[in-house]
């Protein structure tokens, strides 16, 4: 009698080679899932953490596009420290033209960037309090260069800013020049 024979269609068991061989090839191939794992997750993380930020830098983009360019007038002040309230007189869509005064308020303290558009004149800086009642566009607002992110050249207003996602991840950099349509006339007066 032969101690080694196997009985057929007794249990087959994996030998201890076998076993090894695919313990082997675990040790290999979890290490290397694992890593494809954290990749992506890190690489989905930055991508999302960039879309977010070109997002608000593109929005702020096209409110201060949009505004200055359907204004007859605008003017921008620095009322405290290196903060700026750009004010316009802006056209808005409809049957007919109504004008209103839109302002943008950019705060260096906590680097935001907020907007609102009112029928009356916009003459001092918000307070605080007030600023709360404004339209978040960003919240990672700071100057390309300089201290603020608006300038004026000749009837040019020119937005120059980086959005910052923040961490390890690039800012996303801004910087255009906006002319308004100069000559409309009416009310309000908007400063």
């Amino acid at each position: 009698m032969n101690i080694f024979r196997r009985q057929p269609g007794g249990d087959r068991g994996f030998t201890l080679i076998e076993l090894l061989v695919a313990t082997a090839l675990m040790l290999i191939i979890l290490p290397l899932i694992g890593g494809l794992v954290v990749t992506l997750t890190r690489t989905s993380s930055t991508v999302t953490a960039l879309q977010s930020t070109t997002g608000a830098a593109q929005l702020v983009l096209k409110s201060v596009q949009t505004g200055i360019r359907n204004s007859s007038d605008f003017r921008l002040t620095n009322p405290t420290g290196n903060d700026q309230l750009l004010v316009g007189r802006t056209a808005q869509n409809g049957p007919t033209i109504t004008w209103v005064c839109t302002a943008w308020y950019y705060s260096a303290t906590d680097n935001s960037l907020r907007y609102t558009v009112s029928p009356t004149a916009i003459s001092v800086a918000p307070t605080a309090t007030e600023l709360q009642g404004w339209t978040l566009l960003d919240s990672v607002v700071s100057p390309a260069s300089g201290t603020g992110i608006f300038s004026i050249t000749g009837g040019k207003l020119n937005l120059a800013f980086t959005s910052s996602p923040g961490g390890s991840h690039p800012p996303q950099m801004i910087n255009t020049s906006v002319y308004n349509r100069a000559g409309s006339t009416g009310s309000p007066q908007c400063y």
